[in-house]
């Protein structure tokens, strides 16, 4: 990689400098067979994105809540999710900052697989081998499988969670994303078994952090990628894997070394905070659902 294709890279506005180091570089230079880019949440101005979406999309949620036959209400659910759907191509897809994703993913010969999550929210997955894009496919049809399994029979008292995402508690079905992404088996078994016994998981890793740091610093190179979990903070193997993505940023040029350091201190910090994130996610969901359903 020449040093001004790098210098290209990093002054790009249109990417996360997290995303530029996690998800393009290490994957570019084998450190990872793939990662996943979440759309718009990890795009620069992926907040005003989800706003435009959410302002187009609010007066036709309308249809839904007044729609009493239970015919015509699936047929208003399908209406709105086509609305998401024309919304999400025209404000995040026509944008230059997604344009430029997939520019780089190009660029650094990068092969990419895009899979909807959610009308609204699409999966970026960035890869180099052909075999790990046939066991992502792979992947993405056993979750539509799941859900749909699910969805037909619904087991009782299914929190919604567990309804909307079943994958998430699916053991066998994380091990294999975890080792797609390149974390360390023992913390992809950890996660799974955590999700399948109905730990919560962010809690854990939260409360892990806390309780390392009141015995000493807490080495954040354990965070060697964003919304990663180690088993422990000390994992040797998680910490193996930082360094060794360091030192490889470092050998490319010496600034990444430190660009990196600066991004899992931002990691750990991250799973530290989890909690209080995503409680400030649900207020703001469940504000912004009472708004849909009385204006």
């Amino acid at each position: 990689m020449k040093t001004t294709q790098i210098e290209e890279l990093m002054s790009d506005p249109r990417l996360l400098t997290r995303v530029k180091i996690e998800n393009y570089l290490l994957v570019h230079l084998g450190l990872r067979p793939c990662s996943q880019v979440t759309l718009p949440a990890e795009l620069p101005n992926g907040e005003d994105f989800g706003a435009a979406i959410d302002k187009r999309v609010y007066p036709h949620m309308s249809r839904i809540a007044a729609t009493a036959d239970p015919r015509k209400r699936l047929a208003a659910i399908e209406s709105v999710k086509r609305e998401m759907r024309t919304a999400f191509r025209e404000v995040v897809e026509a944008s230059d900052q997604y344009r430029g994703h997939l520019e780089w993913a190009e660029a650094l010969d990068l092969r990419s697989l895009s899979v909807e999550v959610r009308p609204t929210v699409q999966e970026l997955y960035l890869f180099r081998d052909k075999g790990v894009g046939k066991r992502l496919k792979r992947l993405m049809k056993e979750r539509e499988r799941l859900r749909r399994q699910v969805l037909r029979r619904p087991p009782p008292g299914l929190g919604r969670s567990r309804l909307a995402y079943p994958e998430e508690f699916h053991g066998g079905w994380l091990r294999e994303m975890g080792r797609l992404l390149g974390y360390p088996g023992c913390c992809v078994d950890r996660y799974a078994a955590d999700r399948e016994e109905g730990v919560y998981v962010e809690e854990r890793a939260a409360e892990q952090v806390k309780e390392a740091a009141e015995r000493g610093a807490v080495d954040p190179l354990a965070y060697f990628v964003g919304y990663f979990f180690p088993c422990r903070p000390d994992c040797e193997a998680a910490l193996s894997r930082g360094r060794e993505c360091r030192e490889r940023l470092r050998g490319l040029d010496p600034a990444l070394g430190d660009v990196y350091g600066s991004v899992v201190a931002g990691n750990l910090d991250r799973v530290r905070r989890q909690p209080q994130i995503i409680a400030e996610y649900k207020a703001r969901a469940a504000a912004a659902s009472r708004r849909r359903y009385e204006g």
